[in-house]
């Protein structure tokens, strides 16, 4: 276990450096507490309970409770106050952004055939995932400099060979240079430089589904989604270093001769002309964009006026059409002259590279209990493979090795989902509580779990115009290495939050 969850760590600090890789996969199967505030107040725990146009990207059978029309819209803002812990020190980021949620509408009719059978079509179009996130790292380090990270990666290899995206473009920039055909840095491997690491993602997957459900003598619903989710994701990771103590200096007493406080000094019979290491800064960028498809079924059954049971299953999305367009970038100045900034780029022109990506079946079971007008109560188990995930393109060579990783890295995880809604006339008071547990089969407690708590309040007007507002928090935590060839383990405590409205009506 501990020897999968280091290569994930590895991948995860080095995902350009490798391309496409299994975190794609992962990326896109982990969907997100989202939809109208109602159900999100509920920490999404409404497999049994239904009526709720959410109902359509979960169980869509939920959709077969309703017996009036409902029109919703929803949106929030999104705050964000991420640490990231490293050499002992915190940084913290904290920003907001406004976010859509979703859209919904719903038409009802009875059955021509069963006058207590009702059938019901919806279209809504939900945010499952939104990617708008920001950690920083900084700390004072020694002997864990980017530059040494890269050193390591360029081994004996000649300058042509080396990885065009990584230490080739140190090289370039003079951050590696060689004498006598051996590789050395001018960044100080001994001295210590302020490093900063900044990690900044946007994007969301919205869904569209378009569902039909159907209830039978009002005790035993069926329903049925066809999903199409859209991606866009981007991601940006800065990693600069300086040496803001002047550590690194060159001084040329003749032409011919220098003294350095380098330690160590520089090769022998080696002039330089650059007079120490200033700064430099390496960042990794690339975006996706794409569009998928999939089925989702479910039933609900009444046992009676108390307890309802219900199931859903979810087909492995087909993600088609992934674009991805990416480029690496490095900079650097010297202390000659620290405005003359070196600056490489690869691909010089930017790359893309389509694929396909198939994230892994859902099956889900719920229970709720309902007391009257009074309470109602709803827990949610679902079950996912991490293992099934795959990624594919019009060469099937392309990702053999990713995908034997992803078979033997992920395994089962569990997703809980708990909430309670109160009637308290006028108000409605509703909390929820959703677990979303780790690929690597952790559940509740450990890196990688997704926790969500939750809280909310409904208004209902004599005209059927209702007014739902939530609160919720996410946190988690993982691990991060910040090389491949250095041991350097870091730490990210996400914790995010949402502000969320949604006003409808039914009709």
């Amino acid at each position: 276990m501990f020897k999968y969850l280091f290569y994930f760590l590895i991948t995860l600090s080095s995902t350009f450096i490798n391309a496409q890789n299994d975190l794609d996969a992962i990326r896109y199967s982990r969907t997100g507490v989202n939809g109208t505030s109602r159900f999100v107040a509920m920490g999404g725990a409404f497999g049994a309970l239904g009526a709720d146009l959410s109902c359509a990207a979960n169980n869509p059978a939920g959709l077969a409770l309703y017996k009036k029309r409902d029109i919703c819209f929803g949106f929030g803002i999104k705050s964000t106050h991420n640490q990231g812990i490293v050499n002992g020190k915190t940084s913290t980021v904290d920003a907001a952004k406004f976010v859509y949620n979703n859209f919904g509408i719903s038409h009802i009719w009875q059955s021509a055939n069963d006058k207590d059978g009702r059938h019901i079509v919806a279209f809504t179009n939900t945010q499952i995932q939104n990617f708008n996130n920001s950690t920083r790292f900084s700390s004072y380090t020694n002997s864990t400099s980017i530059a040494q990270d890269m050193l390591n990666s360029a081994g004996k290899n000649y300058p042509t060979d080396l990885n065009k995206s990584y230490e080739r473009l140190a090289f370039n920039v003079y951050v590696l240079d060689t004498f006598n055909g051996k590789y050395f840095s001018w960044v100080d491997l001994k001295r210590t430089v302020l490093q900063t690491r900044n990690i900044v993602t946007s994007g969301h997957v919205n869904e569209l589904n378009f569902s039909y459900a159907y209830s039978y003598k009002d005790k035993y619903y069926i329903g049925g989604s066809i999903g199409a989710p859209r991606i866009t994701y981007t991601s940006t990771t800065t990693h600069s270093e300086a040496d803001d103590k002047d550590s690194m200096r060159v001084t040329v007493t003749s032409p011919t001769t220098f003294s350095t406080t380098y330690s160590g000094g520089l090769p022998s019979g080696y002039y330089p002309d650059k007079l120490g290491f200033n700064s430099l800064a390496y960042t990794e960028y690339f975006s996706t964009s794409g569009s998928g498809i999939n089925l989702k079924l479910g039933g609900v059954v009444r046992l009676n006026d108390y307890v309802r049971v219900g199931f859903h299953y979810h087909t492995p999305t087909l993600l088609y059409n992934l674009r991805d367009i990416y480029y690496n970038t490095m900079i650097s100045t010297f202390d000659k002259d620290k405005t003359n900034i070196l600056q490489t780029k690869y691909p010089a022109d930017g790359g893309y590279f389509n694929y396909k990506i198939i994230t892994p079946s859902k099956f889900g079971v719920s229970t709720a209990f309902i007391i009257k007008k009074l309470c109602a109560i709803d827990l949610d188990y679902e079950l996912i493979n991490y293992n099934n995930a795959q990624l594919s393109s019009s060469n099937i060579s392309d990702f053999a090795g990713v995908n034997a990783v992803i078979r033997h890295k992920y395994t089962y995880a569990s997703n809980v989902r708990a909430g309670a809604e109160f009637n308290v006339k006028p108000v409605m008071i509703r909390a929820g509580y959703n677990m979303q547990g780790s690929p690597f089969g952790n559940a509740f407690t450990g890196s990688f779990v997704r926790q969500t708590v939750s809280i909310g309040l409904g208004f209902r007007t004599q005209t059927d115009v209702y007014f739902d507002i939530v609160y919720y928090r996410n946190f988690s935590n993982e691990d991060y290495y910040m090389f491949t060839t250095i041991d350097q383990k870091a730490r990210i405590n996400y914790n995010n939050s949402m502000l969320a409205v949604t006003v409808g009506k039914k009709f």
